[in-house]
């Protein structure tokens, strides 16, 4: 279901933070100046690097950089990162069984109206914007 989890929310608060600064950031700089979990934002950071969003540097001198990608990232194609399921409701994954189907009035709508509409307005926002304000 749809749902913004702490993973994707500290993920832009995280990419947010390294687009404004516009430089090389390490990691304890940004736990200090985020105060956000360090082991939860290793792993968004290792999450984000590995999905091309982020440049991950090494050693004395590394830490995360913006990658060009993220100009071109969808916000469906972020919160896919951290979310298998992004629809309004269960009954949308074609994997789902309800045991009410056969009483159900409003899957329809939901399913195959509204579930679409959000999906397609999803992929129009570009990430960069969330990041920009």
């Amino acid at each position: 279901m749809l749902t913004i989890t702490k993973q994707s929310d500290y993920g832009i608060l995280l990419t947010s933070h390294i687009y404004k600064k516009n430089k090389l950031i390490k990691l304890s700089d940004l736990i200090n100046e985020t105060k956000l979990p360090k082991r939860f934002l290793a792993r968004i950071a290792a999450e984000l690097v590995k999905n091309k969003l982020l440049i991950s540097r090494e050693g004395k001198n590394g830490g995360y950089l913006i990658s060009p990608n993220i100009k071109i990232v969808s916000l469906y194609d972020y919160l896919k990162i951290f979310n298998n399921d992004i629809s309004i409701c269960s009954c949308a994954n074609d994997s789902y069984h309800c045991q009410y189907e056969n009483l159900c009035t409003h899957k329809s709508i939901l399913k195959n109206e509204l579930n679409k509409i959000i999906i397609t307005q999803l992929k129009k926002i570009k990430l960069i914007r969330l990041l920009s304000n």
